[in-house]
C-alpha cells in the first residue's frame, strides 16, 4: 500500500509580539533537526527585514506580508520542507488564506495565547513601552485589530505552561496528524 502522507507541512504560529511564537519556533526546529528532518522557518521579525522590508503596518501591508509567508511556506513545502511560520498574522481570513494555499490537510495552526499585559511585562523589543509612550501607532492588540483563532489544532497558553510542555503538544499534533513526518 503507498503512503499517502504528506512529505511537508506548515506548521503556523500566531499571537500578540512577544508571546512567545519565536521561541517556540526554535524549540520545533530543533527537535526536528536532532531527527534530520528539512525545515524552513519564516520568522516575522526577519521577514520584514529583508522580503518585506518595503511594507508599513497599515491593514493591506499586513494582509500583503501574510501572503508573501504563505507563498514561501508553499515553496518550502513544495520543496519537501516542512515550514514553520512564526508570524502575528492577526486577521482571520489571511490565515484561511494560507491554509488554502498551502493546503487544508498541510496546515498546522498553532495559537500561542497571552494576554496584552504578560506581553508587554516580556517586552524584549521595547514596543510595548513605545505603544505606551504614543510613539509607536498601528501596534496588533492596542490601536490595531487582533483575530484569535476560533479553533487553532493547538492552543497555547504561553504564560500559564513552559516551553517544553507546549513543544510536546505541537509534537503530539504533528504525531497525531502525521505520524510518519517524526517517525
Amino acid at each position: 500500500m503507498e503512503n499517502s502522507a504528506p512529505k511537508s507541512i506548515t506548521i503556523w504560529l500566531t499571537g500578540l509580539s512577544g508571546s512567545g511564537k519565536t521561541t517556540l519556533a526554535n524549540a520545533l526546529g530543533e527537535k526536528l533537526k536532532e531527527k534530520n528532518i528539512n525545515y524552513f522557518c519564516i520568522d516575522g521579525d526577519v521577514l520584514r527585514d529583508g522580503l518585506c522590508n518595503d511594507l508599513g503596518f497599515t491593514d493591506a501591508d499586513r494582509k500583503e506580508n501574510m501572503r508573501r509567508a504563505s507563498c514561501l511556506a508553499k515553496m518550502m513545502n513544495d520543496q519537501g520542507q516542512i515550514a514553520i511560520v512564526s508570524l502575528i498574522s492577526p486577521f482571520k481570513a489571511e490565515r484561511e488564506t494560507a491554509r488554502d494555499l498551502i493546503g487544508q490537510s498541510n496546515f498546522i495552526e498553532i495559537f500561542i495565547d497571552c494576554s496584552w499585559e504578560e506581553c508587554a511585562q516580556r517586552d524584549r523589543k521595547g514596543l510595548y513601552k513605545k505603544v505606551e509612550d504614543g510613539t509607536l501607532l498601528q501596534f496588533t492588540g492596542k490601536d490595531s485589530k487582533y483575530e484569535a483563532p476560533e479553533n487553532p489544532a493547538v492552543h497555547i497558553k504561553s504564560s500559564q505552561i513552559d516551553v517544553t510542555s507546549s513543544l510536546a503538544m505541537i509534537i503530539s499534533e504533528i504525531d497525531r496528524r502525521f505520524p510518519l513526518i517524526l517517525a
